[in-house]
């Protein structure tokens, strides 16, 4: 579906918020012909309610598989739209983390969403996968000598030569890296910016690979070459945020500290992990 607003287009496929479009539909709509209203779509669509729209373009109701169909009818939709505003439903009321990610994955399948987000699709990838981050770091060390293989090599726990062409071929894509006039390769700092909700889901994954990643290590580096502890403590919901706040701290210090290492010989993957295991009283969520 394209429609315009006010000279500029309106397509479904730019979309990563149903709602956010369906505000953006209806006010097409209703700048197209000022006579259109919610009791219109309710008609066009079949419902008894008359402000069903405006109470599922606000958040106040969520769409269901029975109101679902008719939302559709009433949008007008063809067969390809209609797969990617379901996903798209889908996706935004997921209730749990697995069910966002495949929905989501059935979204980045659409031609029509990876030719005009195709940043969003990249991005995905390279969060959902744990060795882009150190490939990153390996390619840039003066030891690099410009070869997948010497990569393979060094990189633990073991990858395939495709793999690793393939993540560079992805960092390249993403301006995380760039070659130089001499043929090495530089990093760099890319904004990569998307939906709040999509952002979302993307470090879910990485963080999830990443603890992943921790339990192969764990069992498979020697304790010299490894710091993994841990603490079981008793806080006050105070205490909390101050430890969340100096654990931030930390990490700038960290990251201040190895920024004068212009030539590392190594990659290490830093976690930093605080959850609570208890739950709040009623009382104190309040």
């Amino acid at each position: 579906m394209t429609t315009k607003k006010n000279d500029i287009t309106i397509n479904l496929f730019r979309y990563d918020d149903y709602r956010k479009f369906l505000k953006d539909w209806y006010n097409n709509a209703k700048a197209s012909r000022g006579s259109f209203s919610f009791r219109t779509f309710s008609k066009r669509a079949g419902f008894k309610s008359t402000n069903i729209f405006k109470l599922v373009m606000d958040g106040d109701r969520n769409l269901t598989e029975e109101s679902l169909p008719n939302f559709i009818k009433g949008l007008k939709l063809n067969k390809q739209e209609q797969e990617f505003f379901r996903n798209l439903v889908l996706f935004n009321q997921a209730k749990n983390h697995v069910q966002k990610d495949y929905h989501y994955q059935r979204l980045l399948q659409s031609r029509k969403f990876n030719k005009l987000k195709p940043i969003d699709k990249r991005h995905y990838e390279y969060c959902s996968t744990w060795y882009h981050a150190v490939v990153r770091e390996l390619i840039v060390t003066n030891k690099f000598d410009g070869t997948a293989q010497w990569i393979v090599d060094r990189i633990r726990p073991a990858l395939t030569l495709m793999q690793i062409e393939k993540s560079i071929d992805l960092l390249e894509r993403l301006g995380f890296i760039n070659k130089t006039d001499d043929g090495k390769w530089k990093q760099a700092t890319p904004l990569l910016s998307t939906g709040s909700e999509v952002s979302s889901l993307i470090l879910m994954n990485y963080h999830s690979n990443l603890l992943d990643l921790t339990k192969e290590r764990l069992s498979n580096v020697l304790s010299t070459d490894r710091d993994i502890s841990s603490m079981t403590l008793g806080v006050t919901k105070e205490s909390l945020s101050v430890l969340k706040k100096r654990i931030q701290d930390f990490r700038k210090e960290i990251m201040k500290y190895v920024s004068t290492d212009t030539n590392p010989d190594n990659v290490v993957q830093l976690n930093i992990q605080m959850y609570p295991v208890t739950s709040l009283s009623e009382e104190d969520e309040s």
